[in-house]
């Protein structure tokens, strides 16, 4: 029997995850650790998930996970005054809690982290972050080091690319140019030559149920703290971007291109390397970026 720890179940990630899991794993107890309870046990109805507020620390040591999901986060690109106590609440200390907890639990194999392409701003050779956001997931791996350390467990870091699909739960870039078909006033936007890694949202949560599936070869072989860059592999220009959309709808887009500045430490070019995902866990995506637009 599987026991999944998943935080972060109502953002858009979770909300797709959830339901795979339970048709996945029947014998699977699956807990959610959520700041909105009701929200959580609207979405999921299932009598396998179980929804618990964030500080009840006690239930997720009884508990006990054998792997951990943590989807939780704070996606911003603001870097202002306002924005730095909740962030760090969000993305540093609610974390080392769950850790803190988490260091208890003896049944605990894998944990899964989930960061940011944006920490990559200069490539994939080392963390160079683009935004306070992708700061404070790199600065967060520290403490999941540590607590990997004391306790024993092993984990990785998912480093998901541009994920886009339906129901999402804040705009993307998709997003902003489908609403410009319909804009009577041109959308503001960059000059559009950021090369980007477009990954549907159903190929980010098949490569999570992936991870269950090799969890163990994921253990035994690889090395503690180990990246999977959950991409296509394939870099899609936000200019192109647009005429795919416009082909794919029959409209015309009405974006003023170069009415946004570039922000200070944009990210230009990010494209994940996707050679580990398939020898390590069987996985690849399947959805085209001229698929994942017409779905």
């Amino acid at each position: 029997m599987h026991k999944i720890l998943i935080t972060g179940a109502t953002g858009f990630v979770g909300r797709y995850l959830i339901p795979q899991l339970v048709n996945a794993y029947i014998d699977a107890e699956i807990l959610t650790v959520n700041r909105n309870v009701e929200k959580a046990k609207e979405l999921f109805k299932n009598s396998k998930c179980k929804h618990i507020l964030s500080a009840e620390y006690k239930s997720i040591i009884n508990f006990n996970p054998e792997i951990v999901f943590h989807l939780a986060t704070l996606s911003t690109s603001r870097n202002d005054m306002e924005i730095i106590k909740p962030m760090l609440e969000a993305n540093i200390e609610f974390g080392v809690h769950l850790l803190s907890a988490l260091s208890k639990c003896d049944n605990l194999k894998l944990f899964v982290n989930v960061g940011s392409f944006a920490e990559y701003r200069t490539g994939t050779d080392k963390i160079n972050d683009a935004y306070l956001y992708a700061a404070t997931k790199s600065a967060f791996r520290n403490f999941i080091d540590y607590y990997s350390n004391l306790a024993g467990f092993k984990y990785i870091t998912a480093v998901p690319y541009s994920v886009y699909g339906s129901n999402d739960t804040t705009k993307k870039i998709i997003d902003f140019i489908r609403e410009s078909l319909s804009a009577k006033i041109p959308v503001k936007m960059t000059k559009g030559e950021q090369v980007l890694d477009f990954i549907h949202i159903t190929d980010v949560v098949s490569f999570f149920i992936k991870v269950i599936e090799n969890m163990q070869n994921i253990i035994e072989n690889m090395q503690n703290g180990e990246n999977f860059h959950v991409g296509t592999g394939t870099g899609t220009k936000i200019r192109d971007l647009a005429k795919l959309i416009e082909k794919a709808e029959n409209k015309k887009c009405n974006i003023d291109w170069g009415g946004l500045p570039y922000r200070q430490m944009d990210v230009m070019r990010a494209i994940a390397p996707i050679e580990k995902n398939n020898i390590i866990i069987n996985w690849k995506s399947k959805v085209s970026i001229e698929d994942g637009i017409k779905l």
